[in-house]
């Protein structure tokens, strides 16, 4: 079994509470206007990863924290509840972004929700939308909204959900490229975007 993957990372600072590993997956449906993140639209045979190979990369990452983005994961949920069945007894904070409106997704696909949740603490929801700015670290536009699925993480979390962007980015080197890792400003991304078609990067 294989998953979609664009990046594994460790450590990182700015998605989620604490010293995290990321796991960014390749491939995306919604496609919002704007992303800051297209290079994870289009998935190919190239970013197939054995999921049994994954999972032992993730567990052997000093930290319980996991956040999990895209791309869309659940694009790919029954091979990402298998990816998480194999590392849920080394993480114990499990967060995911996901551009689907949490209730729809539900309500569309019971069956994986109800595996789904047992294995997440945390979900982010909502499409990125240009024009909603949102002050708050955790989300790049004011129309998406913050789940915590595990009561063991209500303080972490509920501190979490309540800062402000500080404008504080992440940049990561990885396979001879560079990433920005974060959630800036609305007004900021179109900057850097602006700045990187002007270096023609």
């Amino acid at each position: 079994m294989q998953l979609f993957v664009s990046l594994l990372y460790y450590p990182i600072y700015t998605l989620g509470p604490g010293i995290r590993v990321c796991l960014w997956l390749q491939g995306c449906s919604i496609k919002c206007k704007n992303c800051i993140s297209k290079h994870t639209w289009q998935a190919s045979e190239k970013h197939l990863v054995d999921i049994q190979t994954l999972a032992n990369k993730i567990n052997n990452y000093p930290t319980e924290k996991l956040t999990i983005s895209g791309g869309e994961p659940l694009d790919q949920v029954e091979n990402l509840i298998h990816l998480l069945n194999l590392i849920r007894y080394t993480k114990s904070d499990i967060l995911i972004y996901t551009g689907y409106i949490l209730k729809n997704f539900i309500k569309q696909n019971p069956l994986q929700w109800e595996k789904l949740r047992k294995l997440v603490d945390v979900i982010i929801d909502g499409p990125f939308i240009w024009s909603k700015e949102s002050q708050y670290i955790w989300k790049g536009s004011d129309n998406q909204k913050m789940y915590i699925l595990n009561k063991k993480l209500l303080n972490i979390y509920k501190q979490y959900k309540n800062q402000t962007k500080n404008k504080n980015l992440q940049i990561i080197e990885a396979d001879n490229e560079f990433f920005l890792v974060g959630i800036p400003f609305q007004k900021d991304s179109q900057k850097i975007i602006n700045y990187l078609k002007s270096k023609k990067i």
